[in-house]
């Protein structure tokens, strides 16, 4: 007999389904600051080895450094002086903005440039260049505020002491041409350099107004002078106009006032900002353009000391932290709508996202308060706008 066989049975093959495609939301990255905006300016003068005494104008390159840490360890990181009266001024997430500068350049304990493009461990400039090397978060900035004719810039460097070379005038283009490269590097390596009068005198406040025009320009002329001899005059468009006082004192003439603040520089730029000087008396951060009464033509500044980096860690929390927020959602090709992204933010801080204060979105700046957002400054233009616009939705 033949045994019966039952047929397996026939599989239905299941159909492959192509998954629907999830649409990820697109958001706009803001970096925010909240709250006042304040920040420590502080004047550096000259540096000296550890072995010499200090004074007001004077400061050991160790503790230069020891305050370079001192800041580091608080929390605070370097953004230029421009910026910062820009309102466009950026730092890492969690760390606070300040801004050094120096006085009475150029000495090369200040600043000297050895033959290697580095700048020497025995100036103040070296000793900041190298803290940034080892804190890339920290930065690398400072506004230098030159006196042009008062002094020959050295050309060697003995151990830890600068000497200008033998028998030089002020014209001698030797020295010329070493300072100009020195300015080239300044220049190109994040430093700004800006007017300080031509021979700093003792009795400015008194000074003509012929005088006083004089100091300005001449400062000017020999600063692009020193650029052009030692092949540089490319870099001349970078050198902005902006003027520190000497001993941070105003003329004490009304007209000699008007002649500062009326004072164009060589290429025809109007004045950005005069800064002012303050000692241990005056404690002080300055405000920013974003604060009510803030005034470039009387920019604050500290004196650095041990009492002043006392005073800043210890009021810390007045300089602003720098803070990240998400915009959106929104369409992608809306990412460059400063229109959208106003609303964006308006949304963002209605519904308590993000905190009001001031966006800066891809180098475009907005200010949200009391319940409305305006457009401070375009990133294409860089012109301060300061306008605000009626609130718009958002389109998903």
């Amino acid at each position: 007999a033949t045994p019966s066989l039952t047929p397996l049975p026939t599989e239905t093959p299941t159909p492959t389904v192509t998954p629907t495609a999830t649409k990820i939301p697109f958001y706009v990255n803001a970096n925010v600051w909240a709250g006042d905006l304040e920040v420590p300016i502080l004047i550096y003068h000259k540096f000296v080895p550890d072995y010499q005494n200090t004074d007001a104008t004077q400061m050991r390159l160790s503790d230069f450094r020891e305050e370079l840490q001192t800041f580091y360890d608080n929390g605070f990181t370097l953004i230029t002086l421009k910026d910062w009266l820009d309102g466009d001024f950026l730092v890492p997430a969690g760390r606070k903005p300040m801004v050094i500068t120096l006085d009475d350049l150029w000495f090369g304990s200040q600043i000297f440039i050895r033959d290697d493009g580095t700048p020497s461990p025995n100036s103040g400039i070296g000793v900041l260049w190298q803290f940034s090397q080892e804190h890339p978060d920290f930065g690398f900035h400072a506004a230098l505020f030159a006196i042009n004719g008062d002094k020959f810039y050295p050309e060697k460097e003995v151990g830890d002491v600068f000497y200008a070379a033998d028998h030089v005038d002020f014209f001698s283009k030797s020295w010329h041409i070493k300072l100009g490269n020195t300015i080239a590097w300044a220049l190109e390596n994040g430093l700004e350099v800006y007017n300080h009068t031509f021979d700093h005198p003792w009795n400015w406040p008194q000074k003509s107004n012929a005088e006083i025009l004089d100091e300005l320009k001449k400062n000017d002329y020999w600063l692009r002078q020193f650029l052009t001899e030692s092949g540089h005059e490319d870099l001349i468009p970078q050198l902005d106009n902006m003027i520190a006082l000497p001993e941070g004192r105003w003329p004490e003439s009304e007209s000699g006032k008007k002649v500062v603040l009326d004072y164009k520089n060589t290429e025809g730029d109007p004045l950005l900002a005069v800064m002012e000087a303050y000692n241990m008396d005056s404690a002080q951060f300055t405000t920013s353009p974003f604060s009510e009464g803030f005034d470039p033509f009387h920019i604050a500044r500290i004196t650095a000391s041990s009492y002043m980096t006392d005073y800043i860690v210890q009021n810390k929390e007045m300089a602003p932290t720098m803070n990240t927020c998400q915009l959106g959602p929104i369409r992608e090709d809306q990412a460059a709508n400063l229109d959208v992204i106003q609303a964006a933010i308006q949304n963002a801080v209605a519904s308590q996202v993000c905190p009001a204060g001031i966006y800066n979105v891809n180098g475009n700046v907005f200010v949200s308060k009391d319940g409305a957002v305006s457009l401070f400054k375009t990133a294409e233009s860089g012109m301060m706008v300061v306008e605000a616009t009626p609130t718009l939705e958002v389109v998903q």
